[in-house]
């Protein structure tokens, strides 16, 4: 056990220190001893390297004047459009055509080559219809467009995906552990209890060395 608390300075000596604690059998605290001399001896390892740079921004679109006429926007600007073809969709129905983070949508554009957009604001209610609306658009050429809305059309005859399963229930906590007389003669709180001590070693060590002993985690302490 490494104690959390600094030791008070040594006379002369700004290090900061910490106190290290060893229990067990004589073999036990005998081999812990022996382990912690030769981790120490050994040469810290190098720090962790630099994380890369973030790319490059790409550089911004220039839109032409088509793209202003159409209402383009921010999107990939579609050629001048010979067709286009505007309908109102249930909001379920736009939930899937554009997909998970826009992956159906983009795909729907790539293969048809089509400006396809879905309105972020809903239509107006139909009289005696509740059901949310939202504003479909497609532009392009009469063959984009034509195998836009034959691939609109088959997504939305499909079933829709199932909805994903529920994640599995937490595992079951531990039984709490028995401390036993041992335990609270040698001070041993929360950590796992040893045997009872035939031998101890209580040293004042750096934290340099006390963070080395820790590692990251805890990883090294519990190894």
């Amino acid at each position: 056990k490494i104690d959390n608390e600094d030791l008070p300075p040594v006379l002369g000596d700004a290090t900061a220190r910490q106190q290290l604690r060893v229990l067990g059998t004589d073999a036990q605290v005998g081999l812990a001893m022996q382990l912690i001399t030769q981790l120490l001896a050994e040469a810290p390892p190098p720090p962790p390297p630099l994380p890369p740079p973030p790319p490059a921004a790409p550089p911004p679109h220039s839109y032409s004047a088509g793209d202003a006429a159409l209402g383009v926007g921010a999107f990939a600007s579609p050629p001048i459009a010979s067709s286009a073809v505007s309908r109102a969709i249930p909001k379920e129905q736009a939930r899937r055509l554009i997909g998970p983070g826009g992956a159906t949508i983009r795909r729907l554009r790539d293969t048809s080559r089509a400006f396809i957009k879905i309105d972020n604001e809903d239509l107006p209610p139909v009289l005696g219809d509740a059901t949310a609306r939202q504003q479909l658009r497609v532009l392009g050429t009469d063959a984009q467009v034509g195998l836009a809305m034959q691939l609109i059309t088959q997504l939305l005859a499909e079933a829709p995906p199932p909805p994903p399963p529920l994640p599995p229930p937490p595992p079951a906590a531990p039984p709490p552990h028995s401390y036993s007389a041992g335990d609270a003669a040698l001070g041993v709180g929360a950590f796992a209890s040893p045997p009872i001590a035939s031998s101890a070693v209580s040293r004042a060590i750096p934290k340099e060395q006390a963070r080395r002993l820790i590692g990251p985690g805890g990883a090294t302490i519990r190894r």
